[in-house]
């Protein structure tokens, strides 16, 4: 199995970085204005881009504030199976270590999901640190 791992470190308390990740206003700033979530252990996220050509489903399986958030894709939008968001405060800083554990081989479609949460998550620390992000569709001028 094949993970994608990225490392960011954002100029934000991890207080907003964790509301940025566990809400549907939050999401809609930085990774898809079509998002929806519930902020609870055990309810369900949507999230859709290109015209809902592609949907992803999840299910909240953790949430520790300002620390952790764990989703289980639900539907078969990636074959990686489990995201994971850790938060480390650090004074008025966070590092955000994200992981999307699982895909069964290192092709055209993990090379995707790659460059595509690396991009996703630098909309997310320019969201946090500038009041603006790039989620889909904003995104159009990263993808072309």
């Amino acid at each position: 199995m094949h993970d994608i791992m990225h490392l960011n470190k954002i100029h934000a308390p991890s207080e907003r970085l964790y509301q940025a990740i566990t809400t549907t206003e939050g999401i809609r700033q930085w990774w898809t204005r079509d998002a929806s979530i519930e902020p609870k252990v055990g309810g369900v996220g949507e999230f859709g881009f290109f015209g809902r050509r592609f949907v992803a489903k999840v299910v909240v399986e953790e949430l520790t504030p300002v620390s952790r958030v764990r989703w289980k894709v639900s539907n078969a939008a990636w074959p990686g199976s489990d995201i994971e968001f850790n938060l480390k405060a650090e004074g008025n800083d966070a590092t955000l270590v994200f992981a999307h554990h699982g895909f069964p081989r290192a092709d055209e479609g993990y090379a995707s999901a790659t460059t595509r949460w690396g991009l996703y998550l630098l909309s997310l620390k320019r969201y946090l640190e500038t009041g603006k992000g790039m989620p889909n569709p904003d995104d159009s001028e990263l993808f072309g």
